[in-house]
């Protein structure tokens, strides 16, 4: 079985890459207060929308889709699920719902992560919160359709050895505090992916575990933009440094900077994002009809007014309209359709 030894962890020599994602990670998380001390009402609101935004995605990576009607009335606990999809979107609100509300009282060991498994899979038949039963294997789907075995996890019997092991390494460097933080997670959440511990949920879970251990560091960007949404929109990425750096895995070879990279990355864009949303605070031009407009300067191609409602989700209709049609007067922008789904683009 693969020995996890994560003190080598401290020896590490970082590529500057690494050491520049980290910087970044670090300079934005010294803003993080500063953002809920003048901006509360907008991160009250860019939270209801990244809980939305975070179960969607998460679920659309492994191919589980509903509709948005569906979707919000089940995030808004006014519909129950009638498929398996709708139990599986359901099943992600509620664990992250919980990490959102309780990430300090939540050690991160074998049996929490086996009840959240369980409650991950509360609204559906399949049986959560154990183990795999059997080996599993991850598949690839080359160009001409043929399937392949990119990667053999551990073996359902050493399945539960191993996440013990990876469990007591995680949290003897974190007692003792001598491993930089974003790697120990990044690392953590590789191994847990090349384990693959469950029949069924091993993504939901990982991105359900990466919440919780930086919540647990103090880096609280997932709370207000979906990490979960910039992962979908860079899935390509995901998958592919993740087959890179699994290779010779078994056999402790493997190079864990290509996914650690790709993780950091995500982090920083989901911060620069969030800057984007509130960091006008800090310079005074704050009010929401700036913000709108900051949104459109900054945007490239087409966008609509439902973008609009994402990046500035407690401005009302009436103002994204009225600046629209403002804008519109002057020139700035012109639709290239009709009602709500129209799309708009600047005037070069």
């Amino acid at each position: 079985m693969r020995r996890f030894e994560y003190s080598l962890l401290k020896h590490l020599r970082l590529p500057m890459e690494t050491v520049n994602l980290i910087s970044k990670i670090n300079e934005y998380k010294g803003k993080q207060d500063l953002y809920i001390q003048q901006a509360p009402q907008i991160l009250k609101s860019l939270k209801d929308v990244a809980v939305i935004q975070s179960t969607k995605a998460s679920n659309a990576i492994e191919g589980i889709f509903i509709t948005d009607k569906r979707l919000k009335g089940l995030m808004k606990l006014k519909t129950i699920p009638s498929d398996r999809s709708e139990g599986e979107i359901a099943g992600y609100r509620d664990v992250l719902n919980l990490v959102h509300a309780s990430h300090q009282a939540i050690p991160v060991n074998t049996n929490v992560i086996l009840q959240l498994h369980k409650e991950l899979h509360n609204y559906i038949p399949a049986e959560g919160g154990k183990w795999k039963h059997a080996d599993n294997v991850i598949t690839e789907k080359l160009p001409n359709g043929q399937k392949v075995i990119r990667f053999q996890p551990v073996s359902a019997y050493e399945t539960p050895d191993a996440m013990d092991s990876l469990c007591n390494e995680l949290n003897e460097r974190v007692s003792k505090e001598d491993v930089e933080p974003l790697i120990l997670i990044s690392v953590f959440i590789l191994d847990f992916l090349s384990v693959h511990p469950f029949n069924d949920g091993n993504g939901r879970m990982a991105r359900i575990l990466t919440l919780l251990l930086l919540y647990k560091h103090q880096f609280e960007v997932g709370r207000y933009i979906s990490l979960e949404k910039v992962i979908e929109d860079t899935k390509e990425g995901y998958y592919e440094t993740l087959r890179q750096s699994s290779q010779g895995w078994h056999e402790g070879k493997n190079d864990i900077f290509p996914w650690v990279n790709y993780i950091l990355s995500t982090i920083v864009a989901a911060y620069k994002e969030l800057e984007s949303r509130v960091g006008f605070v800090q310079t005074g031009k704050g009010n929401k009809a700036a913000r709108i407009k900051k949104y459109i300067e900054n945007k490239i191609g087409f966008f609509t007014k439902e973008d609009i409602r994402k990046a500035c989700p407690d401005v009302s209709e009436s103002t994204i309209n009225r600046v629209l049609n403002e804008l519109k007067d002057k020139g700035v922008v012109e639709p290239t359709g009709l009602g709500r789904g129209a799309k708009w683009k600047k005037i070069q």
